[in-house]
């Protein structure tokens, strides 16, 4: 007996660029587990919000020339109608009361999301991963949008600024309860690798790096970083 039909996808596409949105557009029609529910150049607040409660998407992949507050604030209009919604956020830039907006925004908040740079989206298959990561409730942050996270974090974060990108990597993944093996399947790395990745981190922790609970302290500071975890004094010893 055959098995249910695979559930589509369903994807919500507004960019305020032409060019980009139609390129997204002839992306993900081709997806045969993609679902594409509508496309527009209106990324007003309302426009948005009511896109997410008429066409009831699991994602909405969003694309505005800067990321600033009133952008964030567009984001939460949409949250209002529909908290379920994951998002996939792309920007040509960011000012950093856009990037403290978008710290509080995800403060809390378990549903997946995507915080990327256009410039950073090299290939299509990137975007379509981006577009089903998040629909499984993953976080990904392009790492200038977690520079800027971390700098507007509480100053016990400060030692992720000492972490490459593959290390930045490697922990949002650690935060998600991923093991390391499973790590490194993900990331398409020997287990070795990742072990050596966890072991720089933890020797960046300073004099957290030979507690037993440094795993524990890295991804609690990671979450505060990112806003995924509120600022409590009594979180980490």
């Amino acid at each position: 007996m055959a098995g249910d039909p695979v559930r589509r996808l369903k994807l919500y596409i507004a960019e305020e660029q032409q060019i980009l949105r139609e390129a997204y557009r002839s992306f993900f029609l081709p997806q045969p587990d993609v679902e594409v529910v509508g496309c527009s150049g209106d990324t007003t607040g309302d426009s948005l919000a009511g896109a997410a409660w008429a066409l009831k998407p699991d994602v909405m992949l969003l694309g505005f020339k800067i990321l600033q507050p009133v952008v964030v604030e567009k984001l939460e209009m949409v949250r209002e109608k529909r908290p379920d919604i994951a998002m996939v956020v792309l920007s040509a830039n960011y000012d950093a009361k856009g990037i403290k907006s978008l710290r509080e925004f995800s403060r809390g908040s378990s549903i997946g999301c995507a915080y990327l740079l256009k410039h950073t989206i090299d290939t299509v298959e990137q975007l379509t991963q981006m577009v089903r990561s998040v629909a499984e409730g993953r976080i990904i942050l392009d790492p200038a949008v977690m520079e800027g996270f971390i700098a507007s974090a509480d100053s016990r974060a400060n030692f992720l600024k000492e972490l490459t990108p593959r290390e930045l990597e490697v922990l949002s993944w650690m935060a998600k309860g991923y093991r390391n093996n499973t790590i490194a399947e993900v990331l398409c790395l020997e287990s070795k690798t990742v072990e050596r990745h966890i072991n720089s981190i933890y020797s960046k922790l300073s004099d957290l790096s030979e507690s037993k609970h440094a795993r524990v302290h890295a991804v609690t500071l990671y979450l505060r970083a990112t806003g995924m975890l509120p600022a409590d004094d009594s979180a980490v010893a």
